[in-house]
């Protein structure tokens, strides 16, 4: 029995293949404990699908770094009747979502951003993923850090504003105390996003947006593009909430730059297809 997992830093996406079954929990945070893990993993799944034998499970996971794979690993040989589990990157989830066996570029736009160029196999690493300290460019955590940005220097509009502050409930002080005391920085403001969302039809708001969206692209996927015979006429795929919530921006840069693309919301509707196909 095949079980895959798409696991993110907010939500985690089950399906078991055999069963067409699909299922939603909390993502699991993989740099927790390994208690903490467990707990989490007996709370999604029941005792006997974790128990029984011949189950194997590929378990991508943002995050991944090699101590990680080896802790799930761990975990699943440990707790779980010594479960066989292989251990991804979101990345390659992406990839195989977007374009199964073919080529193309693949682009992650959620809470962080990613991309890498796929060669119907394995993913190539396009960029060092920096994370929110050093990039992120196009991310929920992005778009909100440049609204923020421009609160914080009174550079939006008088209505916005109003708006902005009718929605945290807090001045200006009170904001960024609040933001810099948080355990969870780059969760608290790439929730800002959804203010953008809901203003999208501002000028002011829809440039806010296009802007972190292109400067990811321009960044990164168009330069490789021009620089890289392999990537030239690529497919360009998008993954993930922003890319889903701001497709209509992407529809007029991609025109604008004469890109094919494709945008999907989450893959794990995708990713079942990968491995029936």
């Amino acid at each position: 029995m095949k079980i895959i997992v798409d696991n993110g830093g907010t939500k985690s996406d089950w399906a078991i293949i055999e069963q067409n079954k699909k299922f939603s929990g909390p993502g699991i945070n993989v740099f927790n404990s390994e208690e903490q893990i467990v707990c989490q993993l007996r709370q999604l799944l029941s005792e006997d699908l974790l128990t029984s034998e011949n189950v194997s499970i590929d378990f991508y996971t943002a995050g991944l770094t090699k101590s990680v794979e080896m802790k799930i690993i761990k975990i699943f040989h440990k707790y779980f009747n010594d479960l066989k589990v292989s251990v991804f990157s979101d990345m390659l989830c992406a990839s195989r979502a977007l374009f199964q066996f073919n080529k193309g570029i693949a682009c992650i736009l959620g809470t962080g951003s990613n991309c890498a160029y796929f060669d119907g196999t394995k993913n190539h690493q396009m960029n060092p993923s920096l994370g929110y300290l050093f990039g992120d460019e196009g991310s929920g955590y992005d778009l909100g850090k440049q609204l923020l940005i421009k609160y914080f220097n009174n550079e939006l509009s008088s209505d916005l504003n109003i708006a902005f502050e009718k929605e945290t409930k807090m001045n200006k002080d009170q904001l960024i105390s609040s933001i810099y005391s948080s355990n969870k920085k780059k969760f608290d403001v790439a929730n800002f996003s959804f203010f953008l969302k809901k203003h999208e039809s501002n000028n002011q708001i829809r440039k806010i947006i296009s802007d972190s969206i292109l400067n990811f692209l321009t960044t990164y996927v168009f330069k490789y593009m021009h620089m890289k015979c392999d990537y030239n006429n690529c497919t360009v795929g998008l993954i993930g909430s922003i890319a889903f919530n701001f497709s209509d921006i992407i529809d007029q840069i991609m025109l604008k730059y004469d890109v094919k693309y494709i945008i999907i919301e989450k893959p794990i509707d995708s990713l079942i297809k990968y491995y029936k196909t």
